[in-house]
């Protein structure tokens, strides 16, 4: 039963700014944002706006998409793709818009869709054509863009963010609903803390490099060629293509019917895979063992004491997850849903074959059912080595052919098709190890990333709150 939730405020909060009526607009989190701020304002902190931070703010009118081949176009990403671990983009466009690239070291928001998202852009993201559904914030001052990001991030941040979210179905957000948000000026704290997100953006940089770098070692180690949709050939040529038209050998068929199950993608995959002279082809049930535990009921609790944190399916491909919440660490069989250091999850229902390798951060977490667990026998196989060749696309081709379900694709009780998946093993330990560790370093730097950031974020917020309730005053940008 859905707890009815009520709230009073002034009538000066609805004749300022845009005299909203819609409840959401005045959310307890928000009178609360704008309490702490006029207490801050009565302390005497000084206290700006976002735009005096900015040397612009906007994002890009909408416009049509002309997508092609990824070795025609330019690489485009979506407000899902700036979060994604490893970065990679899904799809190519070509006569676009002017204005749509960033800079390194802007911030992006996002204002469609889930709304008030922040991240700062790299030097991968400034070489693809961004989507229109993201907020370009150009610094105005480059040693204050770690606090004026920080701030974002805290509750009171993320809530005038997203307060003036408008629209039925798909939320959005404006640049001027961004641009007059409050922000205190405080001068002792701003440089630690801007160093501080500096070190996170640096060090997710480093980890996006890193998993690529070792998908990228895979094929040119092993000698595979990086092959995708656009080297098959349908039959009945690009009409073919449109509805993927193929022929098979009534001997591949396998007893398997479903067209689904044959891909052209996946049979030349395998087909690479058993020509390699650079390694050896295992059965990946040979070399590991996997599992989906059973359905079960969610016990959440709120006190961090009382609970340990559960992973779901959202969370497996991002750079840094988030609205992750606990369960009950005294459940009933709790142990069966708790996931080790160096195993692997994949996405195993809905949008299938994502994957995340278990870092030392993670271990002893909870995950739900609809990941599954690889565990690999680290006397047979690297278990990042592992991970990142099922990131590649002889490991997806073959993961993504397993799914059945008429609404929900599934993989999870894929069963011996499951373990029929074929993995390469380099010949050279040394190789196998090297991918390896580059892999785990990666995802380690993720998590050092966002252990950072949190505890950021969490500092700026109880000093803010700390300095509401004292008689500190701060000067001055």
């Amino acid at each position: 039963m859905i707890e009815l939730q009520t709230v009073e405020v002034p009538v000066h909060m609805i004749d300022n700014g845009e005299k909203r009526l819609d409840a959401s607009f005045y959310a307890q989190d928000v009178v609360n944002a704008r309490v702490l701020i006029d207490k801050l304002i009565r302390k005497g902190t000084e206290i700006g706006e976002v735009n005096t931070l900015a040397n612009d703010l906007y994002h890009r009118p909408r416009f049509k998409r002309k997508y092609v081949s990824k070795k025609q176009g330019l690489p485009f990403l979506t407000p899902t793709d700036l979060f994604m671990f490893p970065l990679r983009p899904r799809k190519s466009v070509i006569d676009p818009p002017e204005g749509l690239t960033v800079e390194p070291e802007w911030i992006l928001i996002t204002c469609s869709g889930t709304v008030g998202r922040c991240i700062i852009s790299t030097s991968m993201i400034s070489e693809c054509i961004l989507s229109h559904d993201i907020i370009r914030l150009l610094p105005k001052y480059i040693e204050r863009l770690g606090y004026l990001y920080a701030y974002l991030n805290t509750w009171i941040g993320q809530a005038f963010l997203t307060k003036d979210k408008y629209g039925a179905t798909v939320k959005h957000i404006e640049p001027h609903h961004i641009s007059a948000i409050p922000i205190p000026f405080i001068p002792e704290i701003e440089e630690e803390i801007s160093q501080n997100i500096m070190d996170v953006h640096k060090l997710r940089t480093a980890a996006q490099t890193d998993l690529l770098k070792a998908e990228g070692m895979i094929y040119f180690d092993l000698g595979l060629p990086n092959i995708d949709e656009e080297d098959i050939e349908y039959f009945g040529g690009e009409k073919g293509r449109i509805v993927k038209s193929f022929a098979l050998k009534a001997s591949d068929l396998e007893l398997r019917l479903d067209a689904s199950y044959h891909p052209p993608l996946a049979q030349k995959a395998v087909s690479f895979l058993k020509k390699s002279t650079r390694g050896k082809v295992e059965r990946l049930g040979d070399i590991t063992n996997s599992f989906v535990p059973p359905r079960f009921t969610r016990p959440y609790v709120k006190k961090a004491d009382e609970g340990i944190p559960l992973l779901q399916g959202s969370h497996i491909p991002l750079i840094k997850p988030l609205g992750i919440k606990s369960i009950w660490r005294k459940m009933k069989n709790i142990e069966a849903y708790i996931v080790k250091k160096n195993w692997i999850l994949v996405t195993a229902s809905g949008t299938i074959g994502r994957l995340s390798f278990v870092s030392d951060y993670w271990d002893n977490w909870t995950a739900t059912n609809h990941l599954l667990r690889i565990i690999a026998d680290e006397s047979k196989i690297n278990p990042g080595y592992l991970a990142a060749f099922l990131q590649t696309v002889y490991g997806q081709s073959q993961l993504l052919r397993l799914s059945y379900g008429g609404v929900v694709d599934e993989i999870g009780e894929a069963g011996d098709l499951f373990n029929n998946i074929l993995i390469l093993k380099p010949k050279d330990e040394n190789i196998e190890n090297r991918i390896g560790s580059m892999v785990t370093e990666a995802y380690n730097k993720r998590d050092k990333a966002n252990l950072i950031e949190d505890n950021t974020v969490r500092d700026l917020e109880n000093k803010l709150e700390e300095m509401a309730i004292t008689s500190l005053s701060s000067g001055g940008i």
